[in-house]
């Protein structure tokens, strides 16, 4: 039975469970029974609630911030002590120049200073006024009489000098008093808290300036501060209105900003394009050093979607808690095993996924206990929101947004999560008839005579013998398989299809003898002899999408799935390295050499610090200790797919994407 997001179950009756978070107050949780036993009714029951208990936090927001600043006045405060802190900067910046600074050039004092007030009006923007801030200053050495003068205690003023700051006590009222806005306490510690953010964001901007001069000299100069119109006072609403026609202007320029108009899917690729270990927009933004994959760049896009899909057209710049809430519930209507998979469903949204979902519930084709995403999948799509909002905040401002409501800390066993595959299910998976004779190419799983050599016959030989990940063995080049001392081997690294999953998986695996016998270092060779680059090129897509481990997936996997009737949900590709490595446990084998063998890191200090690789010799003993399935197999001549079948595959037309 699927877990319920937002609620659990004691004693067979389901509870509702939330974290509430009100502004900056101490979170507290709300638990409420739901008074039913039944699964069916409590997973229809819990979304419901976290959309209600969403709307009445923001209504309760709302009535709290009677007392605070609105975000039109927060972004006009904070526009106009941009403008302040810019002449600040130029101006401190040419006294630096003015300065006798002895041995230091203004350029070493000016970054110094940046860094100290960036640090210190940073923390003053999180914290707050917590106390006086002193500098110790330690004066250099005394040539001439070498001694130690004594150490200055300075106030942070005195030290800063001229690229010291406006006091942020004497300021807050200023500002507030221009915009006609009463001096609560509330307002001033918002608006001190404005004047710092700011603060911090002019010398970030003008460090810019600095590695670019022309940057500030640009055509369209700043428009000086509109007179500001107090707001009258808003209606209490159930939901945020999305933002005005004239909040749509740039607070620098007076031009209609992008940020304020950005959809969440605009903005994803904004963040991959402007962060080169995300790959770029083409995956070739960072040449050296690890980056993202096609499909990591894909699951980011995927969640902006989503909640785009949700907001139904209304920019992220809009976004609150509760379309997080709405699309937290749509999660819970999802079926996790078929979401999105066909070419179908990557053309609806996701409300009309939810709902053909739920007609095919009614209708008994899918198991009630299938429906919802699971915890591993939502959390994803949560943390890759999170980065998205959070990096999109620093341009543009954005309500405080909440997801530890919705991220569960997920304290299932790993061990658990997918079952291992025995022996004698070895033997029936290699009984099939891509191994024992086919009854020809095209009908590869009706028995014959036919063996045809290809990632079919080879890929779950190569996860069995070797517990290689899917995508390593799917996306293998044919340099990646090597020879030394008579060991046959696959060098696991990054090639021009693939990118590893992290910095262990970098590491060499030998053969097991019965991939010698079964022909694959003979494959190899034929395929070098064919003018192949890749192990498996009937992988490969014509349009460059997509991964050879999915393609696997789709072409063969689900064909033997199948036709096994011992494999369950959880038991899949990956379950082959759960079995490799429970075996060569029980053959007590050492962590380092099973480690070494599926590339994972060694928590132990001495194993992953200090041991080098374990030599193949060894790696080579250990494979040999992986349980025989195919000793029923005989070897035979090698026989290639024809090359019209080696080509990319091109893309399905729409009338076979209906026939299917």
């Amino acid at each position: 039975m699927t877990r319920i997001q937002n609620s659990i179950r004691k004693d067979g009756t389901y509870y509702f469970r939330r974290i509430i978070r009100l502004g900056n107050d101490k979170p507290f949780r709300i638990r409420l029974s739901l008074r039913t036993t039944d699964h069916c009714r409590a997973r229809i029951m819990t979304p419901t609630l976290v959309v209600k208990s969403e709307t009445l936090r923001m209504s309760m927001m709302q009535t709290m911030n009677r007392d605070g600043l609105t975000a039109d006045q927060r972004a006009e405060i904070f526009r106009r002590q941009m403008l302040r802190e810019r002449d600040r900067l130029e101006a401190g910046h040419a006294q630096l120049q003015l300065a006798d600074l002895g041995d230091q050039l203004p350029e070493e004092a000016l970054e110094t200073h940046l860094d100290l007030s960036e640090a210190v009006s940073g923390d003053l923007a999180r914290n707050g006024e917590t106390g006086p801030l002193l500098v110790i200053r330690i004066p250099p050495e005394d040539p001439e009489t070498g001694e130690e003068p004594p150490i200055e205690i300075l106030t942070w003023e005195d030290y800063i000098g001229a690229l010291a700051g406006d006091d942020a006590n004497a300021l807050a009222p200023l500002h507030l008093s221009d915009l006609q806005i009463p001096l609560s306490p509330l307002n001033l510690q918002m608006a001190k808290r404005i004047i710092h953010q700011a603060s911090v964001q002019a010398i970030r901007e003008y460090r810019e300036i600095v590695a670019n001069p022309g940057a500030v000299y640009l055509p369209a100069l700043m428009a000086p501060p509109a007179p500001y119109v107090a707001p009258a006072p808003a209606p209490i609403l159930s939901a945020p209105r999305p933002p005005a026609a004239d909040a749509l202007i740039n607070a620098t320029d007076g031009s209609p900003s992008p940020w304020r108009t950005m959809t969440p899917s605009e903005a994803a690729a904004a963040f991959i394009e402007a962060n080169p270990r995300t790959g770029g927009l083409d995956g070739n933004a960072r040449k050296k050093g690890p980056s993202w994959t096609e499909k990591t760049r894909e699951q980011f896009k995927l969640p902006a979607l989503l909640l785009e899909q949700i907001m139904e057209g209304r920019p992220l710049a809009s976004v609150t808690d509760i379309d997080l809430g709405k699309l937290n519930a749509h999660f819970n209507r999802l079926h996790g095993p078929s979401f999105r998979k066909s070419p179908k469903h990557r053309t609806m949204t996701i409300q009309e996924i939810g709902d053909q979902t739920d007609a095919l519930v009614q209708a008994k084709k899918i198991p009630e206990e299938e429906i919802g995403l699971g915890i591993g999948t939502t959390n994803r799509h949560w943390g890759f929101l999170r980065q998205l909002t959070d990096w999109f905040a620093r341009h543009q401002t954005i309500a405080s947004l909440d997801y530890s409501a919705f991220i569960i800390a997920d304290d299932r066993d790993p061990r658990t999560l997918r079952d291992t595959y025995s022996i004698e299910e070895g033997r029936q998976l290699f009984g099939l008839a891509p191994w024992s004779g086919s009854a020809s190419i095209s009908r590869r799983f009706a028995p014959g005579k036919t063996i045809v050599h290809d990632a079919c016959y080879f890929v779950p030989l190569i996860a069995w013998y070797t517990g290689l990940r899917r995508e390593e063995i799917c996306g293998l080049e044919l340099a990646d398989i090597e020879q030394e001392d008579d060991i046959w081997h696959f060098n696991i690294r990054d090639n021009t299809v693939r990118k590893l999953k992290t910095k262990t998986s970098n590491r060499l695996v030998p053969f097991a003898d019965e991939l010698v016998r079964l022909g694959l270092p003979d494959y190899v060779g034929s395929m070098r002899d064919a003018g192949e680059t890749l192990l498996f090129p009937e992988l490969t897509a014509e349009s460059g999408k997509g991964t050879l481990g999915d393609a696997f997936y789709k072409l063969h996997w689900g064909k033997i799935a199948s036709r096994l009737p011992f494999i369950e949900r959880g038991q899949a590709m990956h379950s082959f390295r759960h079995t490799l490595t429970d075996e060569l446990k029980a053959n007590m084998v050492d962590q380092e050499v099973r480690a070494d063998l599926v590339g994972h890191k060694i928590s132990s200090e001495t194993g992953g610090r200090y041991s080098k690789a374990t030599r193949l010799a060894h790696l080579r003993d250990a494979v040999a200790k992986v349980p025989m399935v195919t000793e029923h197999l005989k070897p035979q001549t090698i026989s290639l797919l024809p090359p019209a079948k080696r080509r990319p595959r091109r893309a399905r037309s729409p009338r076979d994407m209906s026939s299917n």
